[in-house]
């Protein structure tokens, strides 16, 4: 990632140099063709992924308080994974919230998962929604969005839909707690920007490579909160073409 050797670039330098706005499709190629035609595996993606976001979020966690991952069963939750791993390195108090089975994990989400199993990771799958409600009116601090990611469309079913109506009432009840969406706000259409019912309030999204073209809608603002760009660990000859305009 240009410039220097930051992992995440406040979206208003990003647009300063001239970086391009990608739909959800066109991001998918990037790490398509990063995965086809450079041979960089898909965990390691995530790997990369789930670090730089972690690096952000230890600035931001509290010391005191127990972060709280809430994770889907795609890859946003894999992401999810590997921040948690992270965090228990930093030893850091962290918790994660799996709102599926965990025998409907696949792919590079799965690998992750087990990965985070085996050193130690405290994960609670769990899929009552009036527990998931208990369990995230009593955290606080920090709550993390990795439930849904960039490829979910329509409003959020259940479980997912407690978890973010839980997450949003924190404001209403008072609590010092920092909401960060990975990606992209759950809920939150990545093309559109139009908000399901209901969508994840962040204060802070860390998206991934570009931002997405949802994200200009100014109705997704208040959803969104501050915005970084995440470097991935992409191949220069994949970014390159990103990175700056001809203007």
């Amino acid at each position: 990632m240009n410039p220097g050797s930051q992992k995440t670039v406040p979206i208003d330098q990003a647009d300063g140099l001239g970086w391009a706005t990608l739909s959800v499709q066109q991001s998918r190629q990037i790490d398509r063709t990063a995965i086809d035609e450079f041979g960089v595996a898909g965990i390691s993606l995530m790997e990369n992924a789930g670090r730089a976001c972690a690096e952000r979020l230890l600035d931001i966690a509290s010391n005191r308080s127990t972060t709280l991952i809430l994770c889907g069963s795609g890859n946003n939750g894999g992401d999810g994974f590997v921040i948690a791993r992270s965090f228990l390195e930093a030893k850091k108090p962290v918790r994660v919230l799996l709102l599926a089975p965990p025998m409907k994990l696949k792919g590079d989400a799965k690998i992750s998962h087990d990965r985070a199993v085996d050193e130690g990771v405290t994960i609670d799958p769990c899929t009552e929604t009036a527990r998931i409600h208990q369990i995230i009116d009593s955290s606080h601090g920090l709550v993390v969005d990795c439930l849904l990611g960039t490829g979910a469309t329509g409003n959020p079913r259940e479980p997912y839909a407690t978890a973010i109506r839980s997450s949003n009432q924190r404001d209403m009840n008072q609590r010092d707690t920092t909401r960060v969406a990975i990606d992209i706000p759950s809920g939150l259409n990545g093309d559109t920007g139009v908000a399901g019912d209901p969508t994840f309030r962040a204060d802070l999204t860390l998206t991934f490579v570009t931002a997405k073209t949802g994200m200009r809608n100014p109705d997704a603002s208040s959803y969104l909160g501050d915005i970084e760009i995440v470097d991935i660990g992409l191949p220069e000859a994949v970014t390159a073409p990103l990175r700056f305009s001809d203007s």
